[in-house]
């Protein structure tokens, strides 16, 4: 193995620990029920807990219950993020290698020290609509209805989707039919070609500022589309022009001021900017949009939904950052993002102050990030009260469609993202503990001692570990690579048998929905036909 190479080995197995020790605070700290029993509980105690060797030599854990929570739990949001990097990458280079052309863009809102984050997130994203009582509202079908956001209010304005064609037809006193037709009228999507996007809501917190919450946005352009986005078909690619691109960004920056601004002027971002060098280049810092036009610009997306090891982005793409922002517009990967120094925070890296300060003992000048233990809490809690319930990473309804890639955007593909890692990894050897041995372990924080001796090829000792630790060296068994194989066979049986479950069921809503949406036009049909008739009778 080369320096760099083990350089890489150190950083991720740091990484990994770092994770461990995350996902150990939240289990103590989250109020989510799910959370707190993240790789705690024991998927089926007559099974027990697997933990393998891989062919590469790291530890895989098997037989727990997760909790597939992205924005919350260090170790689930990474292979959450790994899953979902590798579809938004698929589809990003299958559009440019057809022809098409991508845009990047970051949303953000003013904010400061006092800002709620409940607040700035619902102005951003939209919440779900409650009654005087706080209960939800339901429309005809019985979800939840929601309030928008700023984000889905610019989807949907009409400078931007267009305005179909409209026909309008009423009767009057002395039974005349008069009829009016509003021609349809285009948007800026028909004149950039846009077929859809990917957004990928973060979260920071600083010193100086409070909560960060902002969008990183992955705009498919150049599309022919043949209907709307969200049912229509791409029949062929184009490269959209400079004016247009340009009209469209100078929309997209007044609308999403102006839209911020009458949701509550603390909120208005900056359109115009007088610091000398800033990259936003003058225009502001509530917009940024980079385009990428070619597959050539690969390694830019790349250096956008990457697994990030710490390496510096390749001489091709390294204006193009810096013009973007830099590394604010990684699409996906935000668990690998960091504050900077000890005066800005990620949501994680409040858990792992959290170990640092009340296991590790850490002096509080030297721990990474900022804060008090009981501030930490109390931000925690803050962010979990904003953000449970909300979608990290969404692709518009099409999109998927128009880059020939299947999936979803639920918290069953997800946890799926999760499951589907230990599945299928190569396994050389290991051992299995019953409920009893892997709560010995977990009691004593030893999970990561346990993988160490696995990873070690010492299975035997794993038994001596657990008996050191106050529990039964005979709860524990060594596996050969074929029982290993076994139980991920097991395992991935289950996962594809609850995906095709769950594909199934999202068959039946959709053609419910079909039907149920044929019933209303038929019901308009003959509300209509009734109407012609009762006045040519009338006549």
């Amino acid at each position: 193995m080369s320096l760099s190479q083990q350089t890489r080995a150190d950083k991720a197995a740091a990484a990994a620990i770092r994770r461990w020790q995350g996902r150990k605070v939240l289990n103590r700290t989250s109020r989510i029920a799910a959370c707190k029993g993240c790789g705690r509980n024991v998927l089926d105690p007559d099974t027990g807990v697997i933990v393998g060797r891989s062919s590469r030599g790291y530890a895989v854990t098997i037989g727990l219950v997760r909790c597939g929570r992205i924005w919350f739990c260090p170790e689930c949001s990474a292979a959450i993020r790994r899953g979902r990097t590798e579809e938004v990458k698929t589809g990003a280079l299958r559009w440019l290698a057809a022809g098409g052309t991508l845009a990047v863009v970051v949303l953000t809102a003013r904010h400061n020290r006092t800002t709620e984050l409940d607040r700035l997130s619902a102005a951003l994203w939209g919440e779900p609509k409650t009654d005087a009582n706080g209960a939800p509202v339901l429309d005809r079908s019985g979800k939840p209805r929601r309030t928008p956001g700023a984000y889905q209010t610019m989807l949907t304005a009409p400078a931007f989707y267009g305005r179909p064609e409209a026909t309008w037809t009423w009767t009057l006193k002395d039974g005349t039919v008069k009829t009016k037709v509003r021609p349809a009228e285009d948007g800026h999507r028909h004149r950039i070609g846009y077929a859809g996007m990917v957004r990928a809501s973060e979260v920071t917190r600083s010193l100086a500022n409070g909560w960060h919450p902002h969008m990183n946005l992955l705009v498919f352009l150049g599309g022919t589309v043949d209907g709307t986005p969200a049912n229509g078909l791409v029949t062929g690619h184009f490269e959209p022009g400079d004016d247009a691109l340009e009209a469209w960004e100078d929309w997209l920056r007044e609308f999403w001021t102006e839209t911020l601004q009458k949701m509550d002027p603390a909120f208005e971002p900056s359109k115009e900017c007088n610091e000398r060098g800033c990259k936003c280049g003058g225009k502001g810092h509530g917009v940024m949009v980079q385009i990428v036009r070619s597959a050539d610009d690969a390694a830019l997306i790349e250096y956008l939904t990457k697994v990030q090891d710490g390496k510096p982005p390749a001489d091709s793409v390294a204006a193009d950052l810096d013009a973007a922002g830099g590394a604010a517009l990684e699409t996906v990967r935000a668990d690998h993002k960091t504050g900077r120094g000890r005066k800005s925070m990620t949501p994680f890296q409040i858990l792992y102050r959290l170990w640092d300060l009340e296991v590790v003992g850490t002096d509080p000048k030297k721990a990474e990030g900022y804060g008090t233990a009981e501030q930490l809490r109390a931000w925690w809690a803050e962010y979990e009260d904003a953000f449970a319930g909300r979608r990290a990473i969404e692709w518009t309804r099409g999109l998927r469609r128009h880059v020939q890639l299947d999936g979803d955007d639920s918290e069953e593909r997800d946890l799926e993202f999760v499951y589907e890692g230990a599945a299928k990894e190569p396994l050389t050897g290991g051992v299995v503990m019953t409920s009893d041995a892997h709560a010995t372990v977990v009691g004593a924080d030893a999970e990561m001692e346990v993988q160490a001796v696995v990873v070690g090829e010492f299975y035997d000792s794993v038994g001596d570990l657990v008996g050191t630790l106050g529990g039964r060296a005979s709860h524990v068994r060594v596996l050969t690579a074929e029982e290993l194989a076994e139980v991920q066979e097991n395992l991935a049986a289950r996962v594809l048998a609850r995906r095709e479950e769950r594909e199934r069921q999202a068959r039946i809503a959709h053609f419910e929905a079909d039907q149920a949406a044929i019933e209303r036009k038929r019901r308009q049909f003959v509300g209509l036909l009734a109407q012609l008739v009762a006045t040519q009778r009338a006549q």
